[in-house]
Parts: C-alpha cells; structure tokens; sequence
C-alpha cells in the first residue's frame, strides 16, 4: 500500500509539505502543489480519511452497540443502519454486548479509544450516567428501541405495548380466537415487559371471557419451540399464540407442525419483529412490523445533526408499529396492514 513517505520520496519533498498539500494548508508554491498533486495520481495514494478527519477535529466513524447478534431482528436492524451511515460517508464500528454489562463498559470504553464521533445504543445495560460520560467526551448519543426517555439526550423507541395490542385484537376480534397462548419475552426486559401490557390490555378491551396462558422465553427460536410442545405434550388446547418476536413465533410453529396441529386452521400464530424470513417460511409468520427502516434512517440522520451542528439540540422519538398480517393468522391470505 502506497502511503504519504512513499509520495514524499518520489517527489522529493518533506511528509509535512505534502500533509499541508493535501489538507489545503497552504505553504507550498503553486509549482509545488502540481508536481505533488501530480506524483499522488502516478502513485494512485489515497491518503488516510481517519488520520484526516482527527486532524481536524472529527471522524466519520460512528458506534453502533446492540444487546445481540442471535436473534435476527438486530443483523437485519444494523445492515439498515449501516447502509444510511455508508450513503452518508460514516463508517459503522460495531459492538455485539450480548446483554453482558462487562462487555458494554469494554465497549463503551472502546468508543472512546476509537475516536468515534457518535454512538446509536441499544441496550438495558447502558444508564444515563453512561450517556453522560460518552457526551463529556464528545461523543453525541441517541439510544434505540430500549430506550428510554428519562435523560435529556436523543432516543428513538417503538410502542411495543401498542404493537402487542394490535396483535391479540386481531386473535380475538378478527379470528375469533377464545384460547391464547401468550409466549412472552425475558420477565426483566422492557420492551418484553411492555408486549405483556399491550396483550393485557387487549384481553381487558375484548369484553368476553377468555382463557389465556402466559410462558415466558427468551427471545430464541428453542424456547418458542419448548413452551408450545410442552403445552401440547400435557394437553393444552388454543387456538392462537402470540409470540413476543418472530424467532419464538417460528419455534412454535415447528412444534405445532411436529404434531400435526395445522397453521392457521386449527391455531393462528402472530409474532413481533417482521423479520425478513417471515414472509417465506410456511405458512407466512403474521407479524408486528417495529419500524427497522424508520428507526435505522432516523437514529443516523438524528445523530449526524447532532455531530455537525453545535446548535442541534436532542430530541425524542415514539413510533408506532403496525400489524402485518399473513397465512398464519388467517385463511384469507395476502400481506394486510392492520
């Protein structure tokens, strides 16, 4: 790889002339700066964008933390991200916590010794007090679908509890479902915590008795699996289940075809996440789009605003998802939006 001593050798000048060339410095005659302009074409060098930008002050390098790379809603979230970052000339350094707080404070710490202008965060174990720490050192934040709204920095986050809403309705009004199985996430987890309100209260707005059993997962494609075989293999019966993300929605759909239960005439089946795969698996995974396109374009557009402009002040993000609805759930097919 050419570097910047290499086109200081051929065109015999010093590093610092040619580091005042390309950065516009000046200090260099103008017979100089084609002779140097025209050795670095010879020489096809590209100089170091990142040696560059800390020079003046900035990198086009933003930190991407997300709480896991299993389940497939979070790859699918990262590539949105970074395909608008890369349109708008910043690289993504990403970290993978796996809902490990030592592995978030290594990161944390990484973002600094990385020099990174920015920071999109998801995860529970990152605290105001983090935020702040990130800020104090010039890094501008904005936290993602875990978030909160109790610090004064930019957020995004989706009304998971409306989006569990829009699901069990449709079981209920829509498919006249009387027997839900609701496979909920983590007991500790927020967004899981909000999906277990949104499925009470449309069980208390259905204004008909309803037998209802809640097991909980986590977030992977073997606990959906586990949970709805262990209820069919002690006797249960439902006619829905609500999964609280498409990688449990799938589990349990494996299960219900393991033993014979058919998808959607016998049970319908909604998950959460509207992952890519949800559409081409059999029968087509109804499910709750969180916004991954909305959250990817906003988190980026919100934080570059926030790097380029001192006078940018932070703002605060509630979307709202929509029900897509497929095979699963009804006989009537087609991608609905409900």
């Amino acid at each position: 790889m050419i570097t910047i001593k290499d086109v200081a050798r051929e065109a015999g000048v010093s590093v610092a002339t040619i580091s005042r060339i390309i950065n516009n410095k000046g200090g260099a005659s103008p017979e100089t700066i084609s002779h140097v302009n025209s050795i670095i074409k010879k020489l096809n060098y590209k100089p170091n964008k990142l040696a560059k930008s800390l020079s003046e002050g900035n990198s086009n390098l933003i930190a991407l933390l997300v709480p896991t790379l299993s389940n497939p809603f979070f790859p699918e979230l990262v590539k949105e991200i970074e395909r608008v970052a890369n349109e708008n000339a910043f690289n993504v350094y990403l970290c993978n916590s796996d809902d490990n707080r030592s592995k978030v404070e290594y990161y944390l710490d990484s973002m600094k010794d990385n020099y990174v202008s920015g920071a999109i965060i998801n995860s529970l174990h990152v605290d105001a007090s983090d935020l702040e720490a990130l800020e104090k050192s010039g890094i501008k934040t904005i936290t993602i679908d875990r978030a909160n709204f109790e610090h004064p920095y930019s957020a995004i986050t989706v009304d998971h509890t409306l989006g569990a809403q829009l699901a069990v309705t449709h079981l209920i009004r829509d498919e006249r479902c009387n027997n839900i199985v609701f496979i909920a996430g983590p007991r500790n987890e927020k967004s899981a915590i909000d999906r277990l309100t949104g499925f009470t209260l449309a069980l208390n707005e259905a204004n008909h008795s309803m037998k209802t059993t809640i097991r909980y997962g986590d977030f992977g494609t073997e606990s959906g699996y586990e949970n709805v075989k262990s209820l069919i293999q002690a006797g249960h019966s439902f006619d829905g289940i609500f999964c609280a993300n498409d990688a449990m929605a799938i589990g349990a759909m494996r299960a219900c075809n393991e033993f014979g239960i058919q998808i959607p005439k016998q049970v319908k089946i909604v998950g959460y996440d509207n992952i890519s795969i949800a559409s081409f698996i059999y029968p087509p995974l109804s499910s709750v789009d969180q916004c991954k396109s909305e959250i990817g374009k906003l988190a980026v557009n919100e934080l570059i605003n926030l790097i380029k402009d001192t006078n940018y002040k932070p703002k605060q993000y509630r979307l709202e998802p929509k029900l897509v609805i497929r095979n699963s759930s009804t006989l009537n097919g087609g991608d609905l939006h409900a």
